[in-house]
């Protein structure tokens, strides 16, 4: 082959291999956050937490089922009664075996099962709504997390790109300086900017590696070639009213506060069985090996009534204690319909701010792009003095840091906005945990 035309195609090969792989070593938002919410030790806490409630329901459907009990005893028994007087025997020692075996099945006990059952699938529905929680919680963190690693890239290029101006201009002034033309001033002047520059890059730097932490300690691992998201703006409600119903209607932690108050008031119930009797079927068997007038084989079928009287108002006490609970969890939940409200409506004005603010941002950089380019011209022809210069320089830098940070905040309060909704997940096409499935669908309208 020729080598004109192998060189070409070598490097084609070459530059094919390393886009791709740095394709391949890239993690979008969606990637990350599913890395969080998989592997992020507070979702792992609530989906077992939601594991306990389901053995908890499995505990409580139990009490249904009939109850069986063996119990078996042996040992050496000295006795003296009246028995073995009639035998002729004073007293007697002798080796004591009894074997018992009782079924019982519950009949009534006033609801106390049924109760309990109940409180067990509010527990599950208040777990599983905590996973909801909590992975949305999550996942806006890791959206934070993930903007300001982005962010912090951007402005410290752009505090790069700050120290190469300033140092071309230090460069000139300098050479002006050696051939006699500038003022020893001017060299001092364009000396303290530079180093200003370099400040202002080491800060940012300083920053990205903040961000990189606080990134790996969301998502599990350092940020790579992250890759930047566009926010789903077009499906933000158009009002703020919209976005608060839908929040309402929607945020799993307004659901899982429903829960809890269901979780208290079967409780209450529960606490309530207490003053009805229990009816339990029992059959029983009885085998006594006491040496005496030989073995006793007993069979029993028994309906067993048991009603407590008095035990000190223990019951109404308990009762008492459950139904302020089932008031405490009422008020919990309307605590947390109202910061659910006002974190959407904080999160929409928040929204609505930055988007505003980018426009303006935008023509800020264009204008002090303009103006620097325009100073470096009119300087190079006397017009302009070295601090004007220089003072455009450090305007265009501070409107571009500005504009950049415009950006990330309108696309995080965008970002915001769903997770106010408890829609984050969705937004982002990313699964919810398994964990997070309710039993039903407890929604506040």
């Amino acid at each position: 082959m020729n080598n004109n035309k192998l060189l070409p195609a070598l490097l084609v090969l070459v530059s094919g291999f390393a886009l791709s792989h740095s394709h391949a070593g890239a993690q979008t938002l969606q990637e990350a956050v599913e890395q969080a919410v998989r592997t992020n030790p507070e979702v792992l806490a609530t989906t077992h937490n939601r594991e306990a409630a389901d053995q908890g329901l499995k505990g409580a459907q139990a009490g249904y089922w009939p109850r069986l009990d063996l119990d078996a005893a042996i040992g050496r028994e000295r006795r003296d009664d009246a028995e073995t007087r009639l035998l002729g025997v004073s007293q007697t020692t002798f080796t004591h075996r009894t074997t018992s075996v009782t079924l019982s099945q519950m009949l009534f006990d006033g609801f106390g099962v049924k109760s309990e059952v109940a409180r067990q699938k509010a527990r599950i529905d208040s777990s599983a709504n905590a996973v909801a929680t909590t992975s949305e919680d999550v996942a806006l963190r890791v959206v934070g997390a993930y903007l300001e690693v982005l962010r912090r890239q951007e402005t410290t290029a752009a505090a790069e790109d700050n120290i190469e101006a300033h140092r071309r201009i230090y460069e000139q002034i300098r050479l002006r300086s050696e051939r006699g033309v500038g003022r020893r001033a001017d060299l001092y002047q364009a000396e303290t900017r530079l180093a200003l520059a370099q400040d202002n890059l080491r800060s940012e730097q300083s920053s990205l590696k903040d961000a990189e932490i606080a990134y790996a300690r969301l998502v599990g691992g350092p940020p790579g070639a992250l890759v930047k998201p566009v926010a789903p703006e077009r499906d933000i409600p158009p009002s703020a009213q919209l976005a608060v119903d839908a929040a309402l209607a929607y945020h799993p932690a307004l659901a899982g506060a429903e829960a809890d108050v269901e979780q208290a008031r079967a409780q209450y119930d529960v606490a309530k069985s207490a003053l009805w009797p229990r009816l339990d079927l029992e059959l029983s068997t009885l085998n006594d090996r006491e040496g005496i007038l030989g073995p006793t084989n007993d069979r029993r079928v028994m309906l067993r009534l048991r009603y407590n009287i008095f035990q000190g108002g223990a019951d109404k006490a308990r009762i008492g204690e459950t139904h302020a609970q089932v008031r405490e969890a009422e008020e919990t939940r309307n605590r947390t319909r109202r910061q659910i409200e006002e974190s959407e409506s904080l999160a929409f004005n928040a929204y609505l701010t930055a988007r505003d603010r980018v426009v303006v941002l935008k023509q800020y950089v264009d204008s002090s792009a303009a103006t620097r380019e325009a100073y470096s011209l009119q300087f190079g022809i006397g017009q302009r003095s070295l601090l004007d210069l220089l003072n455009a320089e450090n305007e265009y830098y501070n409107a571009r840091t500005d504009y950049i940070g415009g950006q990330y905040a309108q696309a995080a309060s965008a970002y915001r906005v769903f997770a106010g909704m408890g829609q984050l997940l969705d937004a982002l096409r990313v699964a919810m945990p398994a964990e997070a499935v309710a039993i039903h669908s407890a929604r506040v309208p």
